[in-house]
């Protein structure tokens, strides 16, 4: 993967691109960790992005683009992040400037608590997905959960996500854990919604394995978990490198997930945030979403290859209610928890 990674990276360079990618991720934290005291030309960013993409493209990217501010990354998984952030605002102070994470409903809290600065970037027009009203939070990526299917193990795919009950799938299934990855949470409330909890009575009944999600997508490669729950960039990344593999997306619609960033209200180098903001947006920011095979947020942009077009997945989506998930969150997390003992 890392030389993967690294090629994409060169080859955007030598194109005139900047890549970067990622979303949902459980790897471990990336190796600059935040300093006791930072400098004001400092920014530290908590984020989900992959710590292989971080350190391969986003950091030595961004370093070059952005001479006049050094940037601190700490990447973790979603839920991770947002633990982090909330422990830290607890004691007083948080390290992070920006967070960048796959979890609307959390932003919701966040400008609701007062925490996060107001900045509509100049880069804001034409979105698929529109700035928050107040300029609390802006979408860079979009993503969406699909379910992955190994080609070498399943020779009749689920087309559906009621398909995933039948039991000729039974043992067959895996999916991360919504108390770590909130992309899987999504999924989780969006098909709560649909058809209750009895539809997750059901597929624990059906074998569902909940897995770590670094776990999940070695074993799904190597056909040891042949159906997934997952994001559909996960398995485009996967086929890429070899994995004979088919994303389906579900008749009733695949979950999509926008990804946001934000200013946290503290910050001691706003001018900085505010061009690292400026960046995602710009073209070679948003290229690189499409190169990680996320979909962009501005029109205009090459989609990621071989996903379905975004104007598709909006058509055919299976809705969140995310003010809902974000008053709910910890009760969806438990009776999940509990469904799945």
């Amino acid at each position: 993967m890392k030389k993967l990674y690294a090629g994409m990276a060169a080859s955007a360079l030598l194109a005139g691109m900047l890549a970067v990618a990622g979303c949902g991720g459980t790897e471990k934290k990336a190796e600059v960790k935040p300093a006791a005291t930072k400098p004001a030309t400092e920014l530290t960013v908590y984020t989900s992005v992959y710590n292989g993409m971080v350190k391969e493209m986003a950091k030595p990217v961004v370093e070059q683009q952005l001479k006049d501010v050094k940037v601190n990354w700490h990447t973790e998984g979603s839920e991770s992040v947002k633990a982090k952030l909330l422990g830290e605002m607890k004691k007083g102070k948080a390290e992070a400037d920006l967070v960048m994470i796959s979890d609307p409903d959390f932003y919701l809290q966040l400008k609701k608590d007062g925490k996060l600065l107001k900045y509509k970037s100049p880069e804001a027009a034409e979105l698929a997905i529109p700035v928050d009203s107040d300029g609390a939070f802006t979408p860079i990526r979009i993503s969406a959960m699909v379910i992955a299917v190994n080609n070498d193990k399943i020779k009749e795919p689920p087309r559906s996500w009621k398909d995933l009950l039948d039991p000729k799938y039974k043992g067959k299934i895996a999916m991360p854990n919504p108390k770590v990855a909130a992309t899987a949470l999504a999924a989780v409330a969006a098909l709560k919604d649909k058809y209750g909890w009895e539809y997750w009575q059901k597929l624990k009944a059906n074998g569902v394995i909940v897995s770590k999600t670094m776990e999940m997508r070695e074993k799904f490669g190597r056909g040891e978990y042949p159906i997934t729950i997952t994001m559909e960039e996960d398995v485009l990344k996967q086929i890429a490198q070899g994995v004979r593999a088919t994303v389906v997306y579900p008749e009733e619609g695949s979950v999509i997930v926008p990804g946001y960033i934000c200013i946290l209200k503290d910050t001691k180098n706003p001018e900085g945030a505010k061009k690292l903001v400026d960046w995602w947006l710009s073209r070679d920011g948003q290229l690189a979403m499409s190169l990680g095979y996320m979909h962009p947020v501005k029109f205009g942009i090459k989609e990621p290859a071989g996903a379905q077009s975004l104007i598709d997945l909006r058509i055919h989506s299976l809705s969140v209610n995310w003010d809902k998930l974000a008053v709910e969150e910890k009760q969806v997390k438990e009776k999940f928890a509990e469904i799945m003992k």
